[in-house]
């Protein structure tokens, strides 16, 4: 019965995870030193253990959200996120190693015997505990018996729907319609036992542990009545009213000050995750200005030299959320290019409210060099640094761009812009239209996670080294 509790169900696959931890280390210990046991009662290895079950603990609890749609997601899913899982714990515990300075005293082959163990172990104890999950905890005493209050029209498609669901530990027992009088008919072979009437007293000859209402909003029934009676009795009620349920990405119920909100976000990121995020940026932001101070060195004196005019070219930008800021880059146009951009507006090769020209006379002849090779981007790191700008994200409009969007646009301004994105990696030099760039940003939002900015970084160095789709 206990297994009824979605709380426990939960801990209880951390605890698998916690497991998988234990039994990768010295499953990799064993294949690493064989019967050489001196390395069990190392007090390095042994800590070393410790930190890797804590760092297993944040993992799952900064991706709660996705843990817990493990019992309903397949195979495949639930392998990425095995396969995440294994990723964030490799990244937190090679970081570790290295700030502690112990990477080099403990094997490399072991380090990496257990995490392609814990990736394996991991996964087939979830597929385990799931197997269990669906087939002993979700039938008999343990299943969740639930109690569906609906109207006659809406309650066989809300049945159906409940059922279909993967993964779904509940079962609808009895119903109870509260537009007619159905008591003693069925709804898709589910009894109907109660009306508007008499919905309380239906606790006494059937059982079930919740109540789930769904209404309409424009339906005139008292809520209150219905709601503060079950609560009365012990019984935990789930209300769905048809006005909170839009199609919106994100729903989440929250504090507003002193008031309760159900929240509707486009897309929703774990705090966890952002925080990993700008710890990235942050350090990718060092290495970047350590580059581009080299770079200034370099090109600097020939910036000059070659054309009049600032080393650095500073313009305003529309960040997130509409935030304006002033964003860095190499000048690698004369110094009159904005005055000029008026006059070549309709040699513009794209389509929309970007402009792009393939033989643009504005850009200097060193210029040409710094653009193709992205050197001209280095100084964005400061705005990285800053937090104005991500190392991933979506491209920062001018802001006669953004002046000249339609509703629609805004939402690329939802998260923060980056130096490179999921535009800049699908041949940038390639679309001219402005509604192409548009798309990809916005799948860039939907799709977000540390993985893909990781991937995303890794193909922006390739197209940086090869030349691929710069423009």
């Amino acid at each position: 019965m206990l297994l009824r509790s979605k709380q426990i169900r939960i801990n209880l696959l951390l605890l698998v995870d916690m497991v998988s931890v234990l039994l990768a280390y010295f499953i990799a210990g064993l294949i690493r030193f064989d019967d050489n046991a001196g390395w069990f009662s190392s007090i390095l290895y042994m800590t070393t253990l410790l930190i890797f079950e804590v760092v297993c603990i944040v993992v799952f609890i900064s991706g709660r959200k996705k843990q817990e749609k493990f019992l309903g997601a397949g195979k495949f899913q639930n392998a990425v996120i095995c396969l995440q899982n294994t990723a964030m714990l490799a990244v937190f515990g090679v970081f570790y190693l290295f700030a502690t300075q112990t990477a080099g005293l403990i094997s490399r082959y072991f380090v990496g015997f257990f995490f392609i163990g814990y990736l394996i172990i991991s996964y087939s104890l979830r597929m385990l505990y799931r197997i269990f999950l669906l087939k002993v905890a979700g039938s008999g005493i343990n299943a969740t018996n639930v109690m569906l209050i609906a109207l006659k029209n809406e309650a066989p498609q809300i049945v159906r729907s409940i059922r279909d669901r993967k993964g779904n530990l509940i079962n609808i027992s009895c119903i109870t319609i509260i537009d007619y009088d159905c008591v003693g008919k069925k709804i898709e072979g589910i009894p109907v036992v109660g009306n508007k009437n008499n919905f309380l007293d239906t606790h006494r000859e059937n059982v079930y542990d919740e109540v789930f209402i769904h209404i309409p909003y424009n339906f005139e029934f008292e809520l209150k009545k219905l709601i503060l009676g079950f609560e009365e009795m012990g019984v935990t009620v789930n209300l769905n009213i048809e006005i909170y349920n839009l199609d919106a990405q994100e729903k989440t119920i929250r504090s507003f000050g002193h008031y309760s909100v159900i929240s509707y976000m486009p897309v929703r990121f774990s705090p966890f995750d952002l925080f990993v995020k700008r710890a990235m940026d942050i350090l990718g932001s060092i290495v970047g200005l350590l580059i581009c101070f080299i770079c200034f060195l370099i090109f600097g004196p020939i910036i000059k030299i070659t054309s009049p005019g600032p080393v650095f070219f500073a313009q305003t930008r529309v960040g997130i959320n509409g935030r304006r800021f002033r964003i860095y880059k190499f000048r690698s146009m004369y110094r009159d290019a904005e005055k000029r951009k008026a006059e070549l507006m309709e040699d513009n090769e794209m389509s929309g409210l970007m402009f792009k020209m393939k033989d643009d006379p504005r850009i200097t002849p060193i210029g040409r060099f710094l653009r193709k090779s992205s050197i001209d981007e280095l100084p964005q790191f400061w705005n990285v640094l800053k937090g104005d700008m991500s190392l991933v994200g979506t491209r920062p409009p001018t802001v006669d761009e953004y002046e000249q969007y339609e509703s629609y646009h805004m939402r690329r301004l939802s998260i923060r812009p980056g130096i490179t994105g999921l535009w800049q990696v699908s041949g940038r030099s390639d679309i001219t239209d402005f509604e192409e760039v548009v798309r990809l940003d916005l799948k860039y939002i939907d799709s977000w996670s540390i993985l893909l900015d990781i991937r995303l970084i890794f193909a922006t160095i390739g197209i940086v080294l090869f030349g691929k789709g710069a423009k």
